[in-house]
């Protein structure tokens, strides 16, 4: 079971006075990934003291278990412990986690807007000054045992297998929901608000780009600049007055023509089978 220690004052206080430093742990079981990774960061110049590296990460769980730092870059796909295993292993911990992974698996891309952080190997040097950055304006960030035992969860499905459930970021924590019983979604500036088909609304600090990258495996489509929606609860497309969906909770939502050509022929495929 994944526990995790509570940001106590004190320990909020003795993040206060890091500026641009960031003390890093790096662990994959191949050599050159942590060499490069290592050389990288050293490159940018973006305040990172690498600690330590670790190729074996059994190796790890004790200086885990017994350093202070604040930043993990971790290897998922590693023999005889990966990931997910390595963290059950070192138990309570308060440090940021960033997964490093070859697989560029729907899973992963989907929990990046649910405040779960990876980089793509081979690891593009914007990337990693954008993971760094974020970690400089979040300081402290924790991480809580829902995400990150539905991202493992999500992982190891199959590339081509829908996600079933996500987890929406709140200010109380995560909320995680079926993705069958999402409407639609609309964007309202950086954020993006969730409409459920129980009638309940949600809005999150996130794009909707984000959350189409998310979605789109499920047959979410961008209909417009600010709407996505999930087919399954179109009631009815209209063309006169420029064109718009009518959603089964009643909203008129826009549409732009080619996405009104593509879901009349999606429906018409629908109706030949």
């Amino acid at each position: 079971m994944l526990t995790y220690q509570l940001l106590t004052p004190e320990i909020i206080q003795s993040f206060t006075h890091l500026k641009l430093t960031m003390k890093a742990i790096l662990i994959d079981d191949e050599t050159y990934a942590t060499e490069l990774l290592a050389m990288k960061l050293h490159k940018l110049n973006l305040g990172v003291e690498v600690l330590a590296t670790f190729n074996q990460p059994e190796a790890a769980v004790p200086y885990l278990q017994q350093t202070e730092f604040d930043v993990l870059f971790l290897d998922i796909e590693m023999p005889r412990l990966n990931g997910f295993d390595l963290l059950n292993a070192v138990g309570t911990f308060g440090f940021e986690v960033i997964f490093t992974t070859a697989y560029d698996k729907y899973a992963i891309r989907a929990f990046r807007f649910s405040a779960l952080n990876y980089l793509l190997k081979p690891i593009q040097e914007d990337e990693l000054r954008d993971a760094i950055g974020q970690w400089q304006q979040k300081r402290i960030r924790q991480l809580q045992a829902p995400q990150l035992v539905l991202f493992a969860e999500q992982y190891r499905t199959a590339v081509n297998t829908p996600l079933v459930r996500i987890a929406l970021p709140t200010h109380e924590g995560h909320e995680i929901i079926s993705i069958a019983d999402i409407v639609r979604c609309t964007a309202n500036a950086s954020y993006t608000h969730f409409f459920m088909q129980d009638g309940s609304s949600q809005l999150i600090c996130r794009t909707l780009k984000e959350v189409e990258q998310a979605l789109e495996q499920n047959g979410f489509v961008r209909v417009h600049h600010s709407h996505l929606i999930n087919p399954a609860y179109l009631r009815k497309i209209v063309k006169q007055e420029g064109g718009y969906l009518l959603m089964t909770d009643g909203a008129q939502v826009p549409v732009t023509k080619p996405k009104r050509d593509y879901l009349l022929e999606q429906i018409g495929n629908i109706e030949r089978r």
